[in-house]
């Protein structure tokens, strides 16, 4: 048998194993069969089961095992992908069956959520084409949107909140009582309230990137959120991450996935409210010495910019120093980057979207700021490599 050891996953599940769980979408039971374990990345390659039904107790229930394949949009492939290798606590293992297949797959998912690939091949199938695979009980708000009013809308299962400076948890918990799953992405932005999560009794996942404003005593309490999964945290205070992940981590054993990552002190955060390049720091592929190495690139070339933006002085000279300027900042950058071009495209898409951001911000009453920007990044795309 494979290891259970400190390396093998906190439920056990081995290649072979067909776990089970309810999904509200299909109204039923589904399943899925785990492929193969790994131990140095901890994922499980996991396969969709072409089955649903009532609550099984083991594989015979399940009848002739099949994999599921895909044929919605365009897809004709099965359904398998590696997941996180904790076991979500809403599912049951049925016990072994032989492989249904013993190649791996090439795509990886946050989350297990088994049987909503089944739901959508089967609405394909019925010829619903112009659905949404969020479904109607999904709410998204972008950057500048508000919330709705307080008015309880408890069909809503899943929220996403993007870019929000300032989020009321309270408000959150009261409008979507119901919700499974929510994300909020914010820009050094505020969780405010943050304990009230704790009534969202049904909560399953929860997603939270670079918010602040929370305190050890916010902390989400396993003994409210008897139904939570998944929790991913990623740059919040460090007094907020230190204390869910000594509540959190032995909730493992039970089907509890936790990952935080980028715990940040008061000083970073108040050091870093006006840095563009703040993601960089900790970010995998980017070494601490480059990341300050950028930043210091930044300050350094986009101090002039700024200068020439305010200054008073023809829209000619003005146009030929933003041309200087623009130049410096590309060199500057391709310092940075190096021969082993360290820069890769995520980052040079943030980098010249924070430049244009700042040249149409700075840019004086006087100024076409867009003409500014159209100056600056033309020199920029001439000189940069990377």
């Amino acid at each position: 048998m494979p290891s259970r050891g400190p390396q093998a996953p906190p439920r056990p599940i081995a290649p072979g194993d067909v776990v089970a769980t309810y999904c509200p979408e299909l109204g039923e039971w589904s399943a899925a069969q785990i492929i193969s374990v790994h131990d140095r990345s901890q994922d499980a390659d996991v396969l969709d089961l072409d089955w649903s039904g009532p609550e099984p107790h083991n594989v015979a229930d399940l009848g002739p095992l099949s994999a599921l394949r895909l044929t919605h949009h365009g897809r004709y492939e099965f359904a398998q992908s590696h997941r996180e290798w904790v076991l979500p606590r809403s599912y049951k293992n049925l016990g072994a069956a032989p492989l249904l297949t013993t190649k791996g797959s090439g795509t990886w998912s946050t989350g297990w959520s088994v049987g909503l690939e089944l739901h959508w091949r089967r609405r394909w199938e019925a010829g619903e084409r112009d659905y949404t695979e969020e479904g109607p009980e999904f709410r998204q708000y972008e950057d500048g949107e508000e919330l709705p009013p307080a008015a309880a809308a408890p069909e809503v299962r899943a929220l996403s909140i993007y870019v929000m400076q300032s989020v009321d948890c309270a408000r959150i918990a009261s409008t979507f009582p119901n919700l499974t799953r929510l994300n909020i992405w914010g820009e050094m932005g505020r969780l405010v309230n943050a304990s009230e999560f704790n009534r969202l009794q049904q909560l399953r996942r929860i997603d939270v990137h670079e918010m602040f404003g929370m305190t050890a005593h916010d902390l989400l309490d396993p003994a409210h959120l008897a139904e939570m999964e998944y929790i991913s945290l990623d740059c919040v205070p460090a007094e907020y991450a230190y204390a869910m992940r000594r509540a959190w981590t032995p909730e493992a054993s039970k089907g509890v996935y936790l990952s935080i990552s980028k715990a940040r002190t008061p000083e970073w955060v108040r050091e870093n409210v006006d840095n563009p390049l703040r993601a960089w720091d900790g970010r995998e592929g980017i070494s601490n010495r480059t990341y300050k190495k950028a930043l210091t690139a930044w300050k350094a070339s986009t101090r002039p910019i700024r200068e020439v933006l305010q200054a008073d002085m023809s829209a000619a000279e003005r146009r030929e120093q933003l041309t200087s300027l623009g130049a410096a900042f590309a060199e500057s950058f391709n310092e940075v980057a190096g021969p082993g071009h360290l820069l890769m495209t995520e980052e040079r898409d943030e980098l010249l979207e924070a430049l244009h951001r700042l040249v149409t911000d700075a840019a004086a009453v006087a100024v076409d700021p867009e003409e500014a920007a159209l100056t600056v990044m033309r020199a920029v795309n001439t000189h940069r490599d990377w």
